[in-house]
């Protein structure tokens, strides 16, 4: 099975067809979320599922896919004037200068919120309750957004911006994968461990790809063994998610 293709063809089904009323809105959404990057995030949550025991990834989908939209309503909003003004994304006008302002804004609003409809739908109340916590915490004041607000304010601690702006949502969807396979305690803690030492590995190599000079490729590679000694506990189970950390390392845009 391709992986991303089966996770782009989730994401479609979960998002309202373009010609939907309110159909610039929708369509803004479609726009931004295809084609997507990497599907890095959504990849880690199936294959943390995996690991922890899942047969298949039918089960863990539809959380991969509200990770993947969290992910790309931060993008649109990153990407507003207000924040860091970017004007492409992914090689496209990013979706405020593709559609307005006020369209983009909606637009993330609305997958933020799809994202939380999928997990309070898809999964039964309990394991949904802990996804939308374990989501939610990663992306708030705390976390992602938290995050952000530093780094408009200009705050120098890079260490703590990378890991609520970029970390925490990797340390979510390794926890999300354990979740949706009901996996122990003691395994959704050991992904804890594996997403957050991951999210840190891949924001140093994205800040040496911007030129950043207090960063070292020895301190990413430090940070990626850390990610895969947290998952020991899985033996063979966890390779592919090894082979996803050495990935990060050589990885380009």
């Amino acid at each position: 099975m391709n992986l991303i293709k089966f996770i782009d063809k989730n994401l479609s089904k979960f998002l309202p067809p373009a010609k939907t009323e309110p159909s610039a809105l929708h369509s803004a959404m479609r726009y931004s979320v295809f084609p997507g990057g990497k599907r890095i995030r959504p990849v880690v949550l199936v294959e943390a599922a995996m690991a922890c025991g899942a047969k298949t990834p039918g089960k863990c989908v539809a959380a991969a896919c509200a990770v993947e939209l969290v992910h790309t309503y931060s993008l649109i909003h990153d990407d507003l004037p207000a924040m860091d003004d970017d004007d492409y994304r992914r090689g496209k006008p990013s979706c405020h200068k593709k559609f307005g302002e006020a369209t983009a804004i909606l637009a993330g609003d609305a997958l933020l919120t799809l994202a939380f409809n999928i997990l309070a739908g898809k999964y039964p109340d309990g394991t949904g309750a802990r996804m939308v916590k374990e989501l939610s915490s990663a992306i708030g004041s705390r976390g992602m957004v938290g995050g952000q607000s530093l780094d408009i304010a200009n705050i120098k601690n890079r260490a703590k911006t990378n890991i609520l702006k970029t970390a925490k949502l990797f340390e979510a969807a390794a926890c999300m994968g354990a979740l949706s396979a009901g996996a122990s305690v003691k395994k959704v803690s050991a992904m804890r461990g594996y997403g957050l030492k991951l999210g840190m590995a891949f924001q140093a190599v994205d800040d040496l790809l911007d030129g950043e000079k207090s960063l070292s490729q020895k301190g990413a590679a430090k940070l990626a063994a850390k990610a895969k000694d947290a998952l020991d506990l899985f033996g063979r189970r966890a390779d592919r998610l090894k082979a996803i950390a050495d990935h990060i390392l050589v990885r380009n845009r």
